[in-house]
């Protein structure tokens, strides 16, 4: 029953897995649908063309599969290419059409894909605009072994209830069996009577086979018992005899009588004698052959043994015995067999070819090779031989075809008992000599030669098996990070790292955020960092986003938060809130506003005094700041009033952090907006000018982020790098470097003149995934840019 179960659940498995990927599927095909519509509901037609404006929600729609890559693809049968990227696999023979289309393609990896339509109404008349959305399977395969898993844990717990019942059911069914089972314990072991009975049709067949066994058994005990009647009718017929000549020799009237007698009675002791031994021998290779005593022998040394003990034998004068063997090769004579029932069985066949052979008779033995899987022993002799007819008689118990020489009948009943137990043949004819030809053709084993090989490359495959992996050279190892942070920022982690790792040098450089992912894009695999580091928290995703990350195993200990964590891939290390710097011989401290819109309302309010003395990101050059602008745009509508007063305030346009710090100390610049908090906080820590202003209605937050590369030279040490990063690297970034730590520690809040607790609620954090593709967009990055530019004030970058 419990196999039925197990069968049926088998079935029940497929079915369960298929319906479990279908589930997934329609789960989170819901999410690409929901994000095609959301795309095909910004596209638009105008002067220009068809023009599309990516909506953020679509991405943040992709995003709720955490684990899973995205890509996307908007098109005309017009225009062609509108946006994202090109070249996407397109379902089979289906046409572009307002109903959504799923299907799976590989595209560097298992994708599930999406595409739908919408017509629009141009001058030209009306036109297809396709979206085209791809998700890896990652999400969908884990909720599928999931819903898997648990449909099977409930299917396993039915199944054991069942076995239970069942269990219980066959008891009470089975119930005339104790019964049975109760008379047989009660039954005299003397008694092989049938049983008597008229139990249920269930269990009529046991019945019938134990009364059947009964009378096997009682067949098989009488001839046992006959068998043990003839060896007392043999015996006693055997000592009777002998008996018999012994008295007649004591009545003997003369010397002469007597030594006939005595000669007579020695004849029949000697006859009694060897009965005995062969009653004995039978009996001993019956038990032997009822017991597990094969193993490997050599015959070739036991037919050498047996010849040397029967030539010492005076019986034997006269006969001439060969041997022919030089045809078997050391090792081919291997058979699996019992090396004491091999002796006496060809002990019996010299023994019955000298007894019934002439006085000069000859005996050949010759142990050769039978085809390729058998090795015979046969011995051959000059004697009268047997008929063809009467060979089978031959072989049974007290059987004697030979009148005149008539032995036990043994002889060959103990040869045919050996090859049974060996697997063995015994064949009997006519030997060339005209006598009788014996042969016992055993299976043979593998060659000792075969054997050996055989041996030899098992133990070569197990030294390649438990060998240890070479062990690399022990040689400097250089770990190559590209990064977008201060190298000065990083130098305490990269000393103490090398520290922790002798023999590990850690090759450093520095780009700007926009330069580093143009590199990392353009790199061949012999130029690829082993590790990237950036605080573009978007341009980081596109690079996962496009499969050029290695999954990492970093340890459980590690409780990173959700938002700074995506794909096991990418990990942020650093907590970076943005804060406004502010001079604060310009600035009283203290006297900035609380929030963006009352921020705004300053700025206009003192727009004469603040003309040229604000500083911001120049967009087009600083990653960083492209990633607070838009996540500013997220947030809300202050967005569009801060570009407006900014630009009426002709703002300065800086490529990084650093720069704006410095010129907000020498006084160049009043305020400003969106640092780098670390380095704000480092530097006000530094210098009394600088003052630290952060919002109490939000501050975003970002996290500098660390992957390792597919074509990492050393994926091992960067793993192992990331995951100091996020151990002992968070209190290294705690107490001896100007970064914030991402994971808190007992020094993370002594961060600047003032406690990071303090603004807790206010923080905003940046969340790593899918949404931050949005406005990597190429048309939507260049609507975005093309309206930031309207800040321009005319004067070339700073």
């Amino acid at each position: 029953m419990a196999m039925g179960f197990s069968a049926l659940l088998l079935i029940i498995s497929v079915l369960l897995w298929n319906y479990a990927r279908d589930a997934s599927n329609r789960t989170y095909d819901l999410l690409l649908a929901g994000a095609a519509l959301s795309v095909l509901d910004r596209v638009s037609t105008g002067p220009s063309g068809i023009t599309v404006d990516l909506p953020y929600s679509a991405m943040e729609i992709l995003g709720l599969a955490p684990e899973d890559r995205v890509t996307y693809r908007v098109f005309s049968d017009l225009e062609g290419e509108i946006t994202g990227t090109p070249n996407l696999p397109e379902p089979r023979d289906t046409q572009l059409s307002a109903a959504p289309v799923f299907y799976d393609a590989d595209f560097g990896a298992p994708f599930r894909f999406v595409q739908q339509g919408r017509q629009l109404t141009t001058p030209t008349g009306r036109v297809w605009v396709g979206v085209q959305i791809g998700q890896t399977r990652a999400g969908r395969s884990a909720q599928q072994l999931s819903l898997f898993v648990n449909g099977m844990a409930g299917l396993a717990c039915v199944s054991l209830i069942g076995l239970g019942f069942v269990w219980v059911a066959i008891r009470v069914a089975l119930a005339p069996l104790r019964q049975l089972a109760q008379a047989l314990q009660n039954r005299d072991p003397a008694d092989l009577s049938q049983i008597d009975g008229a139990p249920p049709r269930e269990i009529r067949g046991l019945l019938d086979a134990i009364n059947g066994f009964m009378r096997r058994l009682h067949s098989n005990r009488t001839l046992t018992e006959t068998f043990i009647a003839d060896v007392a009718h043999q015996t006693r017929t055997s000592l009777s005899a002998l008996q018999g000549q012994l008295s007649l020799a004591g009545d003997a009237t003369s010397f002469d009588d007597m030594a006939v007698r005595v000669q007579k009675a020695e004849s029949q002791a000697r006859r009694t004698v060897r009965l005995t031994n062969q009653l004995l021998t039978q009996a001993m290779v019956t038990h032997r052959s009822e017991t597990d005593m094969l193993k490997p022998v050599a015959l070739k040394p036991i037919v050498t043994e047996v010849l040397t003990d029967m030539l010492r034998d005076s019986d034997m004068r006269g006969v001439t015995v060969t041997l022919s063997a030089d045809s078997i090769v050391a090792g081919d004579d291997l058979v699996r067999g019992d090396a004491i029932s091999i002796r006496e069985a060809l002990s019996n066949l010299l023994e019955n070819a000298r007894r019934h052979g002439p006085a000069d008779n000859t005996i050949d033995v010759t142990l050769e090779s039978t085809g390729p899987n058998h090795v015979s022993l046969i011995v051959e002799d000059a004697g009268p031989g047997i008929a063809a007819a009467d060979r089978a008689r031959a072989t049974e118990r007290f059987t004697s075809i030979a009148k005149d020489t008539a032995g036990s009948g043994l002889g060959l009943s103990i040869v045919r008992a050996v090859a049974e137990s060996h697997d063995a043949r015994l064949v009997l004819g006519t030997s060339p000599a005209g006598g009788l030809r014996a042969e016992m053709r055993f299976p043979r084993m593998l060659s000792q030669k075969t054997a050996r090989a055989v041996g030899a490359a098992m133990m070569v495959m197990l030294a390649i098996w438990i060998a240890p992996l070479p062990v690399a050279a022990q040689e400097n190892v250089s770990l190559n990070i590209a990064s977008a942070t201060d190298t000065a920022a990083m130098t305490q982690l990269m000393e103490r790292f090398e520290s922790l790792n002798p023999g590990v040098t850690v090759s450093y450089r520095e780009y700007q955020t926009v330069d580093l992912h143009a590199a990392v894009m353009a790199a061949s695999p012999a130029e690829m960092p082993d590790i990237v580091i950036s605080s573009s928290m978007d341009l980081q995703v596109d690079l996962v986003n496009r499969g050029l990350a290695l999954p990492l195993s970093i340890p459980d200990v590690v409780q990173l938060p959700d938002w700074a964590v995506w794909r096991s891939e990418l990990f942020g290390f650093t907590f970076e809130p943005a804060a406004i710097v502010y001079n604060v011989e310009l600035i009283a401290p203290g006297t900035l506003p609380q929030e963006h819109r009352e921020l705004i309302n300053y700025i206009r309010s003192n727009e004469t005094g603040l003309n040229r003395k604000i500083g911001i990101y120049d967009l087009r050059r600083s990653g960083i700041g492209y990633l607070f602008a838009t996540q500013d745009v997220v947030q809300g509508l202050q967005s569009s009033r801060m570009t407006e007063v900014l630009t009426r305030a002709n703002v300065r346009k800086f490529c990084c952090t650093s720069e704006m710090i410095a010129a907000t100390a020498k006084g160049d610049l009043a305020l400003s907006i969106n640092t780098i908090g670390s380095y704000a906080l480092a530097a006000a820590a530094q210098d009394d000018r600088i003052g630290v202003h952060l919002m109490s209605d939000y501050n975003l937050v970002m996290a500098r982020t660390a992957f390792v590369p597919k074509d990492a030279q050393h994926p091992d040490m960067a793993e192992r790098f990331i995951a100091f990063l996020l151990t002992e690297g968070q209190t290294v970034l705690a107490r001896e470097s100007e970064l914030i730590p991402l994971l808190p520690t007992a020094d993370t809040f002594a961060a600047g003149h003032f406690d990071l607790r303090d603004f807790a609620g206010s923080f905003l954090p940046i969340k790593l995934g899918p949404g931050l593709l949005t406005f990597l967009d190429a048309r939507k990055k260049a609507e975005f840019l093309e309206g930031w530019d309207t800040t321009d004030s005319g004067f070339p970058p700073d």
